[in-house]
């Protein structure tokens, strides 16, 4: 069920790591591992880096992605992953990280 959530709209709550609201779209869902797959519709850049791309995961164990289909949003933790690091091969691939350029937040469907 969690693969009629690809192309949906997403907003990205205001958080520690991006202080407004950000808009994405769902391009890959891994039920298995409650990961998702976000590309920003603008690129995120700062100082040090470029963003596209965003990993995000249930913050509750006991969350589904699923939810999404019934609350609407859903509390996650969230990586933006820096073009640098993002592998095409492996795009929800986090073994990298090691700090930064992560929150928890909301998600919500639009």
């Amino acid at each position: 069920m969690s693969s009629n959530l690809v192309g949906k709209k997403i907003i990205i709550r205001s958080n520690e790591f991006v202080h407004h609201d950000t808009n994405a779209s769902i391009v890959m869902v891994d039920a298995g591992n409650k990961f998702i797959l976000l590309a920003l519709d603008e690129p995120l850049i700062t100082i040090s880096d470029k963003y596209q791309y965003v990993v995000a995961s249930p913050r509750l164990s006991k969350d589904e992605l699923d939810a999404f289909n019934v609350m609407r949003s859903l509390s996650c933790s969230v990586t933006w992953v820096p073009d640098r690091k993002y592998n095409r091969k492996k795009p929800m691939d986090l073994s990298w990280w090691r700090g930064g350029a992560a929150a928890v937040t909301d998600l919500c469907v639009y």
